[in-house]
């Protein structure tokens, strides 16, 4: 089949991506001339080319949370242009794009040295996790730099990309944040921070539910992760509040937790990141809660009043928006 898809590419350039709309005549004139596998593989290529072709739109919190367009939104964030939020309609499309970046980035764990998995080893992986593409993660957050090194790595060992993947890194092209120099992929702006959220939805037969209360927790547990990377005061109060305020207890009970939910526990900026997104940012009890954490209800808020009091430099609402 791969054969074919330069030719499959070039159809989609010239007719579809000048009309907006692919007619049923136009369908089967694929299907015809290339096999009904590319009839099933047509959706997916489509998708690479459009989510490239997305201009961002800005947008604040609430515009953002109260969004439901059933159709792929990449968002760049009023109160800071350097956060991109990709709104995705479906939690399996969103997993083709962001499972095995996250991985990487925030699950390598038994690996040897940094590397991106390929579809076999990624598949094994979710089944130790107990996991699906659609429920791997309901979130991401990846800064450019990861991204370029992730298409170094995947290029390096020869890691075959699905086209969602394929299309974050042409998007990244078309914005300007990444550049191919002599076979290595550079990172123009590597500060710059991808979000990903899902829509609302309800249960479907591979994936599961997402309401209103659950996508404002995933948003705003994501938003906090842009803020760690992109304000380096408010990272600066998050270690120290890690450092100083937790006790060694505490500390080893975001490290069970997090380890439970398959991070990598090595690395402890990944740690302090998580764990003030978890703390303070996810209001959402089936994600993150004192029973979960393993401490009583009153410990948990007397951590949680001891961030407020240090008065952290972050504009992030720390509670759920009326």
């Amino acid at each position: 089949m791969s054969g074919n898809i330069w030719r499959v590419q070039t159809l989609i350039d010239s007719d579809i991506l000048t009309s907006k709309k692919m007619k049923t005549t136009y369908t089967w004139r694929i299907a015809r001339r290339f096999g009904m596998e590319w009839l099933i593989a047509l959706p997916l290529i489509l998708f690479a080319h459009l989510a490239w072709s997305i201009e961002p739109v800005a947008g604040d919190f609430k515009t953002i949370l109260e969004s439901h367009s059933g159709v792929l939104n990449v968002w760049q964030y009023a109160d800071n242009p350097n956060i991109y939020i990709f709104d995705f309609p479906s939690l399996t499309q969103q997993g083709r794009s962001f499972n095995r970046i996250t991985q990487l980035t925030e699950q390598q764990i038994t690996e040897p040295y940094p590397r991106v998995l390929n579809n076999e080893e990624l598949s094994k992986h979710f089944e130790a996790s107990r996991r699906t593409m659609a429920d791997f993660a309901f979130g991401h957050d990846v800064m450019v730099s990861e991204l370029a090194q992730f298409f170094n790595l995947a290029d390096r060992d020869k890691v075959e990309l699905n086209v969602e993947e394929v299309a974050i890194r042409d998007f990244l092209f078309a914005q300007g944040l990444i550049r191919n120099y002599r076979g290595i992929y550079q990172a123009l702006k590597p500060s710059v921070v991808f979000l990903s959220i899902p829509q609302i939805q309800e249960k479907r037969e591979t994936e599961p539910r997402v309401s209103d209360g659950a996508r404002y927790a995933i948003l705003l547990h994501e938003m906090s992760h842009a803020e760690f990377y992109s304000n380096a005061y408010y990272a600066t109060y998050c270690r120290r509040f890690w450092n100083d305020s937790l006790s060694d207890s505490q500390r080893e009970s975001f490290r069970k937790f997090l380890s439970k939910y398959n991070y990598s526990t090595t690395g402890e900026d990944l740690l302090i990141n998580e764990t003030q997104a978890y703390l303070m940012f996810t209001p959402d009890a089936a994600s993150f809660s004192a029973k979960k954490l393993g401490v009583s209800d009153a410990e948990l808020e007397a951590m949680r009043d001891a961030f407020r009091k240090g008065k952290p430099p972050t504009k992030l609402p720390m509670q759920r928006l009326q």
